[in-house]
């Protein structure tokens, strides 16, 4: 058993707010906090082989709490039965490795502990201690711990002790009540025993004592806040003594902490999407202004277009009629590749028609709207135009227009692709990635994506850095990856600008960077990418990276849940524990300004709160 002992007893937002406002608030709200990596830097000491009452367990639990706190991202020294001399240098030696901007810092102590007149102490091996006036002489303060913790400025401090309360000093037993006296943790310090005041820990029957082994399955948790492992790990205690241990802490923190922080996969290349066509606003920007100079007899205004949309929907037939109105060749700037539409006698055919299509293909067109449209694309594709192949094959892949068929979809975005289509060449890419439409094959994907990004297209070299990044069909190259997903990011790619934040929390592929995550999340959520705004809530729901602020958590949740986000759902409906309880009260507060709440707002979500939630979902 662990021993505690004592002389004296115990001491004394608005619903309709648009997004770029948003973000604005945003901003404002992450200027007060640091942008830094945060720093974990932990001590572990397990202490068994003492000459008098050896434990069984405190090495092995110390062992693995190292093992548990790397998984979670902290930098661990250990130091396994030390005397005196060795626990006070570990000691000091983790107080200078604290005195890091942003650091938070955890010491993790198993083995003997004593209280003596109000003071704990940690009781080295080796410590030959016949009677409590030797204590303080032969033991380590945890007091003396405490302040330099507080010294070194952490921006969090957590200490864990896993010791019994009881005498493992038969000479002194007459002279002492178990018990220990409550320590006040310090500003920003979170303390955890094993067992409350007065109180027995037990070291435990098995491998592990009952109180360490709650503890390392409730730290790896996803998403879980620091307080509530701390009351999970005591829940499972109290089962497995059957009442007989509860831990016990005393806390002054006033911000959150995770020990492993809700953190989205990278959003995958996906058969399902629409990404390799131009988003809906976009296209609908493009359009205008295609329409204000598409009668124009000045060949400089389709070279405007040219340069304003690199990659626009028009780009073959603003290079047609530039054709038509310069009598000088074209210069080779300009040319496509293997296009016949702006040269010889094909130049000019299909041009109306597909004008016509794109002008009736839009996000509100009717059935018949889209079938009109396919018809017209098909016109100018059989004359040779490579962008209205490519739409076509659009229209088969995705059913509009035309009853869905991917071999068709293939068949035309093959044609697209031969002819330097870079959009055709990433759809092809991402069929052979899936096998679909076509047998499946990686490495023809990866030839595809290449020769289409290095023609510019940001899908294809978002798509391209997720191989990368993954291991998928090629080495795994975190480094490539993130270079990737920059230029994508920077051509205004919202996938690419949400996977680069991820890549940045994380620290991979380079330096963890709070700022440049935050900056693309809002980039990319400012695009209407839903899981941007569910990531952007973690960060403000656990103050991460920037000012922790439960009303915009709770508004960037709402707005990726009524996106349909699937993990936001899947949050709130399934695990909204990992929410923070001042979230989730500002969440029933927005609903209730919504007017679909009408309940109490107690952080609980219970069946009138998901109901409400179903609502919103389900409105437009």
């Amino acid at each position: 058993m662990r021993h505690w002992f004592t002389r004296n007893g115990l001491a004394g937002l608005g619903r309709d707010l648009p997004f770029a406002a948003l973000a604005l608030l945003l901003g404002f709200a992450g200027m007060a906090a640091s942008a830094r990596a945060e720093s974990r830097i932990a001590l572990v000491i397990g202490n068994s082989a003492y000459a008098t009452r050896p434990l069984a367990n405190p090495r092995r639990d110390a062992e693995l709490m190292v093992a548990t706190l790397r998984g979670v991202g902290f930098e661990v020294s250990a130091l396994y039965d030390g005397d005196q001399a060795a626990m006070k240098r570990a000691i000091l030696d983790f107080g200078r490795r604290l005195r890091t901007t942003d650091s938070v810092g955890l010491f993790y102590y198993a083995g003997h502990g004593v209280q003596v007149d109000g003071e704990n102490f940690l009781i080295p091996v080796g410590a030959d201690i016949k009677d409590t006036e030797e204590v303080a002489i032969s033991g380590v303060n945890v007091s003396e711990l405490l302040k330099t913790m507080e010294r070194a400025a952490s921006r969090l401090n957590i200490a864990v002790l896993d010791a019994c309360r009881d005498n493992p000093f038969p000479a002194s037993s007459r002279t002492l009540a178990r018990g220990l006296a409550p320590v006040t943790a310090p500003s920003g310090t979170l303390m955890a025993y094993a067992t409350a005041p007065g109180q027995v820990a037990l070291d435990g029957t098995g491998t592990n004592s009952p109180y360490t082994a709650a503890l390392v399955k409730a730290i790896p948790l996803e998403g879980v806040a620091l307080e509530e492992v701390f009351r999970r790990a005591r829940r499972q205690v109290l089962e497995a003594t059957n009442g007989r241990q509860t831990p016990w802490e005393h806390s002054s923190l006033t911000g959150e902490f995770f020990f492993k922080p809700k953190v989205a996969r990278p959003e995958a290349t996906s058969r399902n999407d629409d990404e390799t066509g131009p988003a809906d606003d976009a296209r609908m920007t493009e359009i205008a202004a295609w329409d204000k100079i598409k009668t124009s007899a000045e060949a400089a205004a389709f070279r405007r277009h040219l340069d304003a949309y690199p990659d626009g929907i028009f780009t073959e037939v603003a290079l047609v009629r530039i054709a038509k109105l310069e009598v000088k060749t074209l210069p080779w700037s300009w040319t496509f590749n293997k296009n016949e539409v702006v040269t010889g006698s094909t130049r000019g055919k299909g041009d109306g028609e597909f004008e016509r299509a794109i002008a009736l293909d839009g996000p509100t067109a009717t059935p018949a709207q889209l079938a009109e449209a396919a018809s017209l694309y098909k016109s100018s594709a059989e004359v040779g135009m490579p962008a209205a192949m490519y739409e076509l094959g659009r229209a088969y892949d995705k059913g509009r227009g035309v009853p869905r068929d991917i071999a068709q979809a293939a068949l035309w975005y093959r044609r697209a692709a031969d002819l330097d289509h870079p959009a055709a060449m990433a759809s092809l890419a991402t069929m052979y990635e899936f096998g679909e439409g076509v047998p499946g094959d990686l490495a023809e994907a990866m030839r595809l994506y290449q020769l289409s990004a290095d023609k510019g297209d940001a899908h294809a070299i978002t798509s391209l850095a997720y191989l990368y990044a993954e291991g998928k069909g090629v080495a795994r190259n975190p480094l490539q990856a993130r270079a990737l997903y920059g230029r994508a990011a920077d051509k205004g790619q919202p996938r690419a600008m949400y996977n680069l934040a991820l890549l940045h929390l994380k620290g991979i592929g380079g330096p963890q960077d709070f700022a440049q995550a935050v900056g693309w999340l809002k980039a990319a959520g400012d695009k209407g990418h839903k899981g941007a705004m569910r990531e952007l809530a973690v960060l403000y729901d656990e103050g991460r990276g920037v000012a922790r602020s439960p009303a915009l958590a709770a508004e960037l949740l709402l707005r990726a849940y009524h996106g349909g986000d699937p993990q936001a759902r899947s949050d709130l409906q399934n695990r909204p524990e990992t929410w923070s309880v001042a979230t989730r009260r500002e969440l029933q507060r927005k609903l209730t300004a919504r007017g679909l709440y009408d309940g109490r707002v107690t952080g609980v979500m219970d069946a009138r709160t998901r109901t409400a939630l179903d609502q919103m979902a389900s409105s437009q």
